[in-house]
């Protein structure tokens, strides 16, 4: 049995226990309504799900960056989605670790080597580097845990359907363009049908490789098209230098003729001019026009003889004098 001064300290810790439980109660309720306080960075959106349900309707369902609060975590998670920068996933799926240092060679353990076949039944590695943004921060949050595999599985797939319908060589040449340009566009297709939130901002194929024991051969190849397209480039360069001298030439000599038909119409029209002021002339009084074309006619005839001819009155011959 518990005697008098047992019993006196047994009450005295149950008091104290009483006296600051209730100040330990009231600041864990602080720290519980603290933790509900949460800031949005500049470069993310937020949303709140309450008891696993997405809270808020509209545009209210999406916290722009600043402060915010919420329901204590128990009751409301708050996911934080970096909405406003580029994100950058590589592909390796038909890449298998180590290629590089293996020179590009195909394990024999096929399974677990990353290649593509071609429509020509050739064996290629890709790499693929793919750039995107999140444009539906409620889609992308709800939609999965690892929106990483997604993407992997999706662009690995268009990367299988596209190769299979492409030769090597164009592969490896002028089909890789293009071939980054269809993966891009169908992959962001399918991510639009599953509602992933995400929008596929490029494909970039950054690593094309034949296997190690072709190599060379498609390496020749791809001299053989890049010499190619040097000359042809060439070839253009010339055709146009040539077409340009051409039109330079062309012009010129078309300015000289307009300048010698401007010339020539000029001079018609003066003398169609001082024609017509004589003819208005020789219209009122002939003689005139008769007397002066004579005495105009005579001097010049005696400009080039270079002796003055002196006309007498009637009957009595000329004089000449010399200069």
């Amino acid at each position: 049995m518990i005697d008098d001064k047992g019993f006196e300290i047994f009450s005295r810790i149950i008091k104290y226990i009483i006296k600051y439980f209730r100040w330990v109660v009231i600041f864990a309720v602080f720290l519980i309504m603290l933790s509900g306080i949460y800031q949005v960075e500049s470069n993310e959106a937020a949303i709140v799900l309450r008891f696993g349900k997405l809270t808020g309707t509209g545009e209210n369902q999406i916290k722009n960056p600043g402060i915010h609060f919420s329901l204590p975590f128990f009751i409301d998670e708050v996911i934080k989605i970096p909405v406003r920068i580029v994100h950058e996933r590589e592909v390796i799926t038909h890449y298998a670790p180590g290629t590089e240092s293996a020179g590009g060679r195909i394990s024999s353990n096929i399974e677990s080597s990353g290649y593509l076949l071609t429509g020509d039944n050739n064996v290629v590695l890709i790499k693929a580097m793919v750039r995107y943004t999140i444009g539906s921060a409620v889609q992308y949050a709800l939609y999965s845990s690892d929106m990483g595999k997604v993407i992997d599985g999706i662009v690995s797939a268009e990367l299988t359907k596209f190769a299979v319908r492409m030769d090597i060589d164009s592969i490896l040449t002028i089909g890789r363009e293009r071939l980054s340009s269809e993966i891009t566009k169908n992959s962001q297709k399918v991510l639009d049908e599953l509602k992933t939130g995400v929008n596929v901002v490029s494909v970039e194929l950054t690593e094309i490789l034949p296997p190690a024991e072709t190599r060379r051969s498609f390496e020749e190849v791809i001299s053989a098209f890049v010499n190619k397209e040097t000359a042809i480039q060439k070839a253009r360069e010339q055709a146009a230098n040539s077409l340009l001298n051409a039109q330079i030439w062309s012009a010129n000599v078309k300015g000289e003729a307009v300048n010698r038909q401007t010339e020539r119409l000029n001079k018609a029209r003066n003398v169609m001019a001082e024609f017509s002021g004589l003819y208005e002339q020789y219209v009122r009084d002939p003689q005139i026009i008769i007397a002066g074309n004579f005495r105009e006619r005579i001097s010049a005839i005696l400009d080039k003889t270079g002796r003055t001819v002196i006309v007498p009155e009637r009957g009595q011959p000329p004089v000449f004098v010399l200069p």
